[in-house]
């Protein structure tokens, strides 16, 4: 069997990240530091900073002493005109944008109210008005997170309409509503599988090779990552818990519209009112949830077996949740359920997390 070398442009380029990433997460660093930490040799070092400095990755920020007599090493960090991020996170509760540089740092955030449920040209004028106001960085704008409250085709990227989805007016490509005002990609996801994400990243689920993140609020799904992969399904829609069938209607959902959770001028979960009931402390509406929530991580449990389930969304990070949900859990095998770490700003840290990764990848290849 002939085992044929990577090509030469793939091996830069992975050189490259991994040193532009080294340097992210140090703030600034030498070239030797970097050798001695990724153990590339020094001329390999040496050769992927100069090309990382011409193309405005990496600036040269100081001096640093050595302490050997006579050298003196050049300090790098991320460039000044190395670009910046998006992040958009489009459902029932408005317009929430976010900028970052290629580290992360946050430049710029802005939020928009909702718009009247179902009008979808109302959505379509706040998402582009975020748009156009959000401020950035020097550098290219290199790419555009989406976080939407509906499934996401992974195939087309395209949203996926289902009969009853709790954000109708979210059907629309996020594309078509900003394409024509940005240049860079658009990276559009479902906002419970960015949450996951985040999650896996920098959250509870950190270093979990399987875990469920179980979303509750307007509308319910779940994110769940197997053998550290996230799992999207054929069409999108793994996790679309909502639809399972409930025992006082056709659905789970239609068992918490049942309930009393829906909103009367959406097909939605009323979350202000439902918090509110949480925070007084409403046994009925606890059982309810506790009761729904608690049928669908058996169900998520009983096919995937994941190390930990976390619960997140506007309604699943109340505090009153969930130790009533733990107690719900009749499932025979162990059963961790926490919180999420990251609480309502899950999906918008993914879809910033999925710009980042994007951008510094395309960066470096140019």
């Amino acid at each position: 069997m002939t085992v044929r070398a990577l090509p030469q442009t793939v091996l830069r380029e992975a050189t490259d990240r991994r040193l532009l990433d080294e340097t992210i997460r140090q703030g600034r660093t030498t070239r030797a530091e970097l050798a001695d930490v990724t153990g590339y040799s020094r001329p390999t070092v040496s050769e992927a900073v100069r090309r990382l400095v011409e193309g405005g990755l990496l600036d040269a920020t100081g001096l640093k002493e050595t302490g050997r007599r006579g050298r003196v090493g050049t300090f790098y960090s991320l460039g000044a005109r190395a670009g910046w991020v998006l992040a958009l996170e489009l459902d029932q509760s408005g317009v929430h944008a976010r900028s970052a540089d290629l580290a992360g740092r946050t430049l710029d955030e802005l939020r928009r109210p909702p718009t009247a449920p179902g009008d979808v040209d109302a959505l379509v004028a706040s998402v582009r008005a975020v748009v156009a106001d959000v401020t950035g960085a020097e550098g290219p704008l290199r790419a555009v997170g989406v976080s939407i409250a509906n499934p996401v085709d992974p195939a087309t990227h395209q949203t996926v309409p289902l009969a009853g989805t709790p954000f109708p007016e979210g059907l629309l490509s996020p594309t078509e509503m900003i394409g024509d005002l940005v240049s860079a990609p658009i990276l559009v996801d479902n906002d419970v599988n960015l949450a996951a994400l985040a999650e896996h990243r920098t959250g509870q689920a950190a270093g979990a090779a399987s875990f469920a993140y179980v979303y509750v609020g307007a509308g319910l799904g779940v994110g769940l990552y197997i053998g550290d992969q996230l799992i999207r399904g054929a069409h999108g829609l793994a996790g679309e818990i909502g639809y399972l069938p409930g025992t006082s209607a056709e659905t789970l959902a239609g068992d918490l519209a049942a309930g009393g959770l829906a909103r009367s001028d959406a097909p939605s979960n009323d979350v202000a009112a439902v918090v509110q009931a949480l925070d007084r402390g409403d046994e009925r509406i606890l059982d309810v949830l506790a009761e729904s929530v608690g049928r669908a991580i058996i169900s998520v449990a009983a096919v995937v077996d994941p190390a930990l389930v976390l619960l997140g969304g506007p309604v699943g990070t109340h505090p009153a949740l969930l130790p009533r949900v733990r107690d719900s859990l009749t499932f025979p095998g162990p059963l961790r359920v926490e919180h999420g770490s990251l609480g309502t700003e899950a999906a918008l840290t993914g879809a910033l997390q999925l710009a980042v990764e994007h951008a510094r990848a395309a960066a470096v290849a140019g």
